[in-house]
């Protein structure tokens, strides 16, 4: 059942706060609503990870890049203290060992749905970010690995832009590993 929930692409594996709650399948308002938001969260979550300064400033104003960093900086500064204080008022699910996929995910651990279960996966993919990726999905299997419980969760409705932001976070995650390995092994 593996291929069919993770399929033959890259898989973030890590341990993020999850969250499940059942529920019926949204209705097509809904849903769309899920979308739109999973969508905004991904593009903000994307903007935290990548510096993007603009090649013909590098060589026309080294001071200017040099602000537009220490910017960014403290700005970084600010999201890490805001999303603190919003932890503190609602806290985070407990951290889950999870495999990350564009189209579902495995999670570990006997808190996890069980086979048949529809609902609302709720995975907090960036701490600088208190608000979770709301993702339908539905239990489809179950596995077991190193004597622990592996749920099988495929995504339902997700729309192709959505599909598409989480294949880039999963990228980015390989490229770090990718860049930890090099640094690692140099």
């Amino acid at each position: 059942m593996v291929d069919t929930v993770l399929g033959d692409g890259l898989v973030y594996e890590d341990s993020m706060p999850l969250g499940w709650s059942v529920a019926p399948p949204p209705a097509s308002a809904e849903l769309a609503r899920l979308n739109a938001d999973n969508l905004q969260l991904l593009g903000a979550e994307a903007s935290l990870e990548e510096a993007r300064v603009h090649e013909g400033l590098k060589d026309e104003s080294p001071a200017l890049v040099h602000e537009l960093q220490r910017l960014e900086f403290k700005l970084n500064i600010l999201l890490r203290l805001t999303a603190d204080l919003a932890v503190q008022h609602s806290p985070l699910p407990p951290r889950q060992a999870v495999r990350l996929a564009a189209r579902g995910l495995e999670w570990v651990g006997v808190s996890s749905p069980k086979v048949g279960e529809s609902g609302l996966a709720l995975l907090y993919i960036n701490p600088a970010l208190p608000q979770p990726l709301r993702l339908t999905c539905t239990c489809v299997g179950e596995r077991v690995h190193d004597g622990q419980r592996v749920a099988q969760l495929r995504f339902e409705g997700l729309s192709e832009a959505v599909v598409d932001g989480l294949e880039r976070v999963i990228f980015r995650h390989h490229r770090r590993l990718i860049a930890g390995a090099k640094i690692a092994t140099n």
